[in-house]
Protein backbone atom coordinates (compact mmCIF):
# COMPACT_ATOMS: atom_id res chain seq x y z
CA UNK A 1 0.00 0.00 0.00
CA UNK A 2 1.74 3.22 -0.92
CA UNK A 3 2.06 6.51 1.42
CA UNK A 4 -0.70 8.64 0.07
CA UNK A 5 -3.03 5.39 0.59
CA UNK A 6 -1.69 5.12 4.69
CA UNK A 7 -2.16 8.97 4.64
CA UNK A 8 -5.88 9.29 3.35
CA UNK A 9 -6.39 6.02 6.15
CA UNK A 10 -4.97 8.17 8.82
CA UNK A 11 -7.28 10.75 8.38
CA UNK A 12 -10.12 8.59 8.81
CA UNK A 13 -12.60 9.03 11.33
CA UNK A 14 -13.30 5.39 11.69
CA UNK A 15 -10.63 2.52 12.58
CA UNK A 16 -8.91 0.23 9.80
CA UNK A 17 -7.08 -3.11 9.78
CA UNK A 18 -5.73 -5.47 7.65
CA UNK A 19 -4.89 -8.71 8.44
CA UNK A 20 -2.82 -11.57 6.18
CA UNK A 21 -4.37 -15.37 6.20
CA UNK A 22 -2.90 -15.71 9.10
CA UNK A 23 -4.41 -12.85 11.08
CA UNK A 24 -1.18 -11.11 11.23
CA UNK A 25 -1.64 -7.41 11.46
CA UNK A 26 -0.61 -5.50 7.83
CA UNK A 27 -1.35 -1.87 8.43
CA UNK A 28 -3.34 0.04 11.25
CA UNK A 29 -4.23 3.18 11.21
CA UNK A 30 -3.90 5.99 13.72
CA UNK A 31 -7.48 5.86 15.11
CA UNK A 32 -6.73 1.67 16.04
CA UNK A 33 -3.87 3.69 18.64
CA UNK A 34 -6.87 3.42 20.82
CA UNK A 35 -7.13 -0.10 20.91
CA UNK A 36 -3.50 -1.16 20.35
CA UNK A 37 -2.41 1.18 23.33
CA UNK A 38 -5.19 -0.52 25.61
CA UNK A 39 -3.04 -4.38 24.85
CA UNK A 40 0.72 -3.45 24.24
CA UNK A 41 2.51 -1.47 26.44
CA UNK A 42 5.40 -1.13 23.74
CA UNK A 43 2.28 0.32 21.40
CA UNK A 44 2.30 -2.66 19.22
CA UNK A 45 0.15 -5.86 17.88
CA UNK A 46 1.29 -8.33 16.00
CA UNK A 47 -2.18 -10.09 14.98
CA UNK A 48 -5.45 -9.70 15.73
CA UNK A 49 -6.47 -11.94 18.71
CA UNK A 50 -3.81 -10.06 20.38
CA UNK A 51 -5.22 -6.42 19.61
CA UNK A 52 -8.81 -7.89 20.25
CA UNK A 53 -8.58 -11.08 22.31
CA UNK A 54 -12.35 -11.60 21.83
CA UNK A 55 -11.25 -12.94 18.32
CA UNK A 56 -10.03 -15.73 19.78
CA UNK A 57 -13.42 -17.17 20.22
CA UNK A 58 -14.09 -20.29 18.22
CA UNK A 59 -17.19 -18.07 16.75
CA UNK A 60 -15.22 -15.48 15.32
CA UNK A 61 -12.29 -17.49 13.99
CA UNK A 62 -15.03 -19.72 11.86
CA UNK A 63 -16.52 -16.15 10.95
CA UNK A 64 -12.88 -15.07 10.00
CA UNK A 65 -11.81 -18.24 8.00
CA UNK A 66 -14.92 -18.08 5.91
CA UNK A 67 -14.46 -14.89 4.91
CA UNK A 68 -11.03 -15.67 3.82
CA UNK A 69 -11.94 -18.38 2.42
CA UNK A 70 -15.38 -17.81 0.26
CA UNK A 71 -15.17 -13.91 0.62
CA UNK A 72 -17.83 -13.61 2.63
CA UNK A 73 -18.40 -10.08 4.12
CA UNK A 74 -19.35 -10.13 8.08
CA UNK A 75 -20.29 -7.31 10.19
CA UNK A 76 -20.56 -7.77 14.00
CA UNK A 77 -23.16 -4.57 15.38
CA UNK A 78 -22.29 -3.40 18.77
CA UNK A 79 -25.68 -4.38 19.84
CA UNK A 80 -25.34 -8.21 19.41
CA UNK A 81 -21.68 -8.24 20.30
CA UNK A 82 -20.59 -5.83 22.89
CA UNK A 83 -18.08 -8.12 24.46
CA UNK A 84 -15.97 -8.93 22.01
CA UNK A 85 -14.56 -5.23 22.68
CA UNK A 86 -13.52 -5.00 26.16
CA UNK A 87 -14.50 -0.63 26.00
CA UNK A 88 -16.02 1.81 27.35
CA UNK A 89 -17.06 2.80 23.70
CA UNK A 90 -18.99 0.97 21.20
CA UNK A 91 -17.80 -0.47 17.66
CA UNK A 92 -19.15 -1.67 14.51
CA UNK A 93 -17.17 -3.64 12.76
CA UNK A 94 -17.40 -4.37 9.01
CA UNK A 95 -15.38 -7.60 7.26
CA UNK A 96 -14.42 -7.40 3.72
CA UNK A 97 -11.87 -9.40 1.90
CA UNK A 98 -9.55 -8.31 -0.86
CA UNK A 99 -6.74 -9.79 -3.19
CA UNK A 100 -3.17 -8.26 -2.95
CA UNK A 101 -0.89 -9.67 -5.67
CA UNK A 102 -2.81 -13.26 -5.30
CA UNK A 103 -2.79 -12.99 -1.84
CA UNK A 104 -5.94 -12.61 0.53
CA UNK A 105 -6.57 -10.00 2.79
CA UNK A 106 -9.18 -8.97 5.60
CA UNK A 107 -10.11 -5.59 5.88
CA UNK A 108 -11.72 -4.57 9.46
CA UNK A 109 -13.06 -1.41 9.84
CA UNK A 110 -14.32 -0.26 13.66
CA UNK A 111 -17.25 2.58 13.26
CA UNK A 112 -17.83 4.11 16.93
CA UNK A 113 -21.58 4.20 17.45
CA UNK A 114 -21.02 5.11 21.13
CA UNK A 115 -22.94 8.39 20.54
CA UNK A 116 -25.91 6.32 19.02
CA UNK A 117 -26.09 3.83 21.83
CA UNK A 118 -26.40 6.81 24.21
CA UNK A 119 -29.02 8.27 22.00
CA UNK A 120 -31.05 5.18 22.46
CA UNK A 121 -30.46 4.65 25.91
CA UNK A 122 -32.20 8.08 26.25
CA UNK A 123 -34.45 7.33 23.74
CA UNK A 124 -35.86 4.40 25.84
CA UNK A 125 -35.67 6.20 28.92
CA UNK A 126 -38.11 8.63 27.14
CA UNK A 127 -40.47 6.32 26.23
CA UNK A 128 -40.47 4.82 29.49
CA UNK A 129 -41.44 8.69 31.21
CA UNK A 130 -44.05 8.49 28.56
CA UNK A 131 -45.63 5.71 28.55
CA UNK A 132 -45.38 6.75 32.71
CA UNK A 133 -46.75 9.96 31.83
CA UNK A 134 -49.69 8.10 29.74
CA UNK A 135 -50.31 6.42 32.51
CA UNK A 136 -50.85 8.93 35.01
CA UNK A 137 -52.52 10.65 32.29
CA UNK A 138 -55.15 7.97 32.20
CA UNK A 139 -55.80 7.75 35.86
CA UNK A 140 -56.35 11.21 36.15
CA UNK A 141 -58.87 11.01 33.02
CA UNK A 142 -60.79 7.83 34.57
CA UNK A 143 -60.96 10.44 37.44
CA UNK A 144 -62.25 13.49 36.01
CA UNK A 145 -64.80 10.91 34.23
CA UNK A 146 -65.88 9.81 37.18
CA UNK A 147 -66.21 13.18 39.02
CA UNK A 148 -68.41 14.26 35.96
CA UNK A 149 -70.29 11.24 35.87
CA UNK A 150 -70.69 9.44 38.90
CA UNK A 151 -72.25 10.17 42.59
CA UNK A 152 -68.98 10.35 44.86
CA UNK A 153 -71.27 9.48 47.87
CA UNK A 154 -72.68 6.25 46.05
CA UNK A 155 -70.50 5.41 43.37
CA UNK A 156 -74.04 4.87 40.97
CA UNK A 157 -74.33 7.40 38.12
CA UNK A 158 -75.20 10.92 38.53
CA UNK A 159 -77.74 12.52 36.84
CA UNK A 160 -75.76 13.91 34.24
CA UNK A 161 -74.89 10.46 32.75
CA UNK A 162 -78.63 9.30 33.47
CA UNK A 163 -79.22 11.45 31.22
CA UNK A 164 -77.29 10.83 28.89
CA UNK A 165 -77.59 6.98 28.92
CA UNK A 166 -81.56 7.60 28.68
CA UNK A 167 -81.44 9.35 25.83
CA UNK A 168 -79.66 6.96 24.11
CA UNK A 169 -81.89 4.34 25.20
CA UNK A 170 -84.93 6.11 24.60
CA UNK A 171 -83.94 6.87 20.94
CA UNK A 172 -83.18 3.17 20.55
CA UNK A 173 -86.40 1.93 22.14
CA UNK A 174 -88.17 4.71 19.72
CA UNK A 175 -85.90 2.75 16.23
CA UNK A 176 -86.79 -0.92 17.62
CA UNK A 177 -90.13 -0.21 19.08
CA UNK A 178 -89.15 -1.39 22.05
CA UNK A 179 -90.62 -0.44 25.85
CA UNK A 180 -88.49 1.37 28.06
CA UNK A 181 -89.16 1.60 31.92
CA UNK A 182 -88.50 4.35 34.41
CA UNK A 183 -88.38 3.91 38.37
CA UNK A 184 -88.29 6.51 40.86
CA UNK A 185 -87.26 5.18 44.17
CA UNK A 186 -87.73 7.45 47.07
CA UNK A 187 -86.57 6.47 50.65
CA UNK A 188 -88.93 7.32 53.08
CA UNK A 189 -88.39 9.48 56.04
CA UNK A 190 -85.13 10.37 55.01
CA UNK A 191 -85.10 13.81 56.91
CA UNK A 192 -85.88 12.18 60.19
CA UNK A 193 -83.28 9.72 59.79
CA UNK A 194 -81.06 12.42 59.38
CA UNK A 195 -82.53 14.31 62.60
CA UNK A 196 -82.60 11.67 64.68
CA UNK A 197 -79.04 9.73 63.78
CA UNK A 198 -76.78 12.52 61.98
CA UNK A 199 -75.87 13.23 58.11
CA UNK A 200 -73.13 10.07 58.65
CA UNK A 201 -75.74 7.65 59.23
CA UNK A 202 -77.88 9.25 56.59
CA UNK A 203 -75.18 9.22 54.15
CA UNK A 204 -74.47 5.18 55.20
CA UNK A 205 -77.79 4.40 54.32
CA UNK A 206 -77.86 6.25 50.80
CA UNK A 207 -74.74 4.01 49.87
CA UNK A 208 -76.76 0.89 50.96
CA UNK A 209 -79.80 1.61 49.16
CA UNK A 210 -77.61 2.88 46.09
CA UNK A 211 -76.00 -1.24 46.72
CA UNK A 212 -79.03 -2.44 46.73
CA UNK A 213 -81.01 -1.21 43.72
CA UNK A 214 -77.17 -2.13 41.92
CA UNK A 215 -77.60 -5.92 43.00
CA UNK A 216 -80.98 -6.06 42.03
CA UNK A 217 -80.48 -4.83 38.43
CA UNK A 218 -79.43 -6.25 35.46
CA UNK A 219 -75.96 -5.48 33.74
CA UNK A 220 -77.43 -3.20 31.02
CA UNK A 221 -79.78 -1.17 33.41
CA UNK A 222 -78.88 2.17 34.63
CA UNK A 223 -78.92 2.90 38.51
CA UNK A 224 -78.49 6.65 39.23
CA UNK A 225 -78.95 9.16 42.30
CA UNK A 226 -81.04 12.28 41.10
CA UNK A 227 -80.48 13.78 44.28
CA UNK A 228 -80.41 14.15 48.07
CA UNK A 229 -82.26 10.62 48.53
CA UNK A 230 -83.79 10.21 45.77
CA UNK A 231 -82.71 7.09 42.72
CA UNK A 232 -83.59 6.33 38.97
CA UNK A 233 -83.20 2.93 37.50
CA UNK A 234 -83.43 2.84 33.93
CA UNK A 235 -84.63 -0.59 32.36
CA UNK A 236 -83.87 -0.71 28.57
CA UNK A 237 -85.08 -3.84 26.48
CA UNK A 238 -87.72 -5.33 28.81
CA UNK A 239 -90.67 -7.60 27.24
CA UNK A 240 -93.31 -6.36 29.09
CA UNK A 241 -94.02 -3.39 31.46
CA UNK A 242 -95.13 -5.70 34.20
CA UNK A 243 -91.32 -7.47 34.27
CA UNK A 244 -90.60 -4.05 36.15
CA UNK A 245 -92.10 -5.95 39.27
CA UNK A 246 -89.04 -8.75 38.94
CA UNK A 247 -86.66 -5.80 39.93
CA UNK A 248 -88.95 -4.67 42.58
CA UNK A 249 -89.20 -7.93 44.04
CA UNK A 250 -85.57 -8.34 43.86
CA UNK A 251 -85.66 -4.87 46.24
CA UNK A 252 -87.59 -6.00 48.86
CA UNK A 253 -85.83 -8.91 49.09
CA UNK A 254 -82.54 -7.46 49.48
CA UNK A 255 -83.43 -4.46 51.70
CA UNK A 256 -82.63 -5.32 55.45
CA UNK A 257 -81.80 -2.91 58.36
CA UNK A 258 -78.96 -0.56 57.87
CA UNK A 259 -76.35 -0.83 60.37
CA UNK A 260 -75.21 2.84 61.30
CA UNK A 261 -73.12 4.71 64.29
CA UNK A 262 -72.88 2.85 67.30
CA UNK A 263 -74.66 -0.09 66.65
CA UNK A 264 -77.76 1.48 65.86
CA UNK A 265 -80.24 -0.14 63.07
CA UNK A 266 -82.33 1.96 61.24
CA UNK A 267 -85.17 0.27 58.96
CA UNK A 268 -85.43 0.87 55.44
CA UNK A 269 -88.65 2.14 53.55
CA UNK A 270 -88.24 2.46 49.41
CA UNK A 271 -91.64 4.14 47.50
CA UNK A 272 -91.46 3.13 43.95
CA UNK A 273 -92.67 4.98 40.88
CA UNK A 274 -93.24 3.49 37.67
CA UNK A 275 -93.46 5.07 33.87
CA UNK A 276 -93.02 3.44 30.25
CA UNK A 277 -91.89 4.45 27.09
CA UNK A 278 -93.94 4.70 24.91
CA UNK A 279 -97.40 4.92 26.76
CA UNK A 280 -96.17 7.41 29.52
CA UNK A 281 -94.46 9.50 27.25
CA UNK A 282 -92.12 9.95 24.43
CA UNK A 283 -89.12 11.87 26.30
CA UNK A 284 -87.08 11.69 29.47
CA UNK A 285 -88.37 14.27 31.59
CA UNK A 286 -92.24 12.99 30.79
CA UNK A 287 -90.79 9.90 31.99
CA UNK A 288 -89.62 10.99 34.89
CA UNK A 289 -92.36 13.14 35.67
CA UNK A 290 -94.97 10.71 35.84
CA UNK A 291 -92.53 8.38 38.05
CA UNK A 292 -92.34 10.52 40.16
CA UNK A 293 -95.94 11.23 40.63
CA UNK A 294 -96.17 7.49 40.82
CA UNK A 295 -93.73 7.81 43.68
CA UNK A 296 -95.73 9.83 45.68
CA UNK A 297 -98.91 7.86 45.80
CA UNK A 298 -97.35 4.96 46.69
CA UNK A 299 -95.55 7.29 49.90
CA UNK A 300 -98.73 7.96 50.54
CA UNK A 301 -99.58 4.04 51.88
CA UNK A 302 -98.27 2.08 54.69
CA UNK A 303 -94.70 0.21 54.42
CA UNK A 304 -92.85 -0.59 51.11
CA UNK A 305 -94.38 0.34 48.40
CA UNK A 306 -95.05 0.62 44.17
CA UNK A 307 -97.65 2.22 42.44
CA UNK A 308 -97.92 1.94 37.89
CA UNK A 309 -99.05 4.86 36.85
CA UNK A 310 -102.33 4.37 35.46
CA UNK A 311 -103.51 6.30 32.86
CA UNK A 312 -105.81 8.16 34.23
CA UNK A 313 -102.76 10.25 36.78
CA UNK A 314 -102.61 13.27 34.93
Amino acid sequence: MDTVAHEVLDHLNLGILIVDEKLKILFQNRFMLRFIKRHSEDGKCGSLPELIPGFNSPYFQISLIDALEQGHSLFFSAAMHEKLIDSREKYNIRVTRFMEEDQKRLLLEFTEVTDSFERIRQLRESISQLRLLNQELKQKEKAIQSLAYYDQLTGVANRALFYELAEKFLRAAERNHEVLGLMFIDVDNFKQINDTYGHEAGDKILVQVAGILTAATRRNDVVARYGGDEFLILLPQINAPDNYKIVVSKILQAKRDAIVCNGISVEICLSVGVSFYPQDGDSVDQLIVKADRAMYIAKKQEGDNWYYPAENIE
